[in-house]
């Protein structure tokens, strides 16, 4: 619950500081790297049978041209499950993404919208019969809204497909990008 509230701050804190700049001068640019944390909630697939969750992540990105980029994701989860195998216990789960990223153009100089197709694993345990680790194809939407030229606050909505067993996952986050030009 404490990361909820941490993550409702943070994108409101987001959401002020945006309005207040008239115009924000960034968007994703060719040769930048990416650092962003946030946090998010994690809906697992009913044939689970383990609680939803709040989840911090950390990610790591390069924009290849002011279109395209690449992105990896790190995500830590602790839940609890309900399936008989696991009897109720505590489930300790890591979650990577592997992600291609479209920009479209900015909107107004602040919203950057983007498109999201890449491939991950999750890994739980325990996990009932279900493999420990398990390879997911992901999709999704994303918002950037530009602070400044190296600020960001993004917000994102996935689709996390796991090929073992096809159970779909969503995943919904928040967090602070900050662009870093190589050149």
């Amino acid at each position: 619950m404490k990361k909820l509230h941490t993550l409702a701050i943070l994108a409101s804190l987001g959401l002020a500081s945006i309005s207040s700049f008239s115009s924000a001068f960034a968007a994703s640019r060719a040769n930048t790297m990416t650092f962003s944390a946030g946090g998010g909630y994690y809906y697992f697939a009913q044939k689970r049978s383990i609680d939803n969750t709040a989840l911090p992540f950390i990610g790591l990105g390069y924009n290849i041209t002011d279109r395209w980029g690449i992105e990896g994701i790190l995500a830590t989860m602790s839940t609890k499950s309900h399936s008989p195998e696991d009897d109720g216990s505590h489930v300790n789960g890591t979650l990577f993404l592997l992600d291609g990223l479209y920009h479209f153009p900015v909107y107004r100089d602040v919203v950057e919208p983007y498109v999201i197709l890449g491939v991950g694993g999750l890994g739980l345990d325990p996990n009932g019969t279900d493999a420990r680790n398990e390879g997911n194809i992901n999709a999704g939407l994303g918002l950037n809204l530009w602070a400044d030229k190296v600020v960001g606050f993004r917000f994102e909505a996935r689709d996390i497909y796991t090929i073992v067993g096809g159970k779909n996952d969503v995943m919904l986050d928040a967090g602070v990008t900050f662009l870093l030009d190589l050149c």
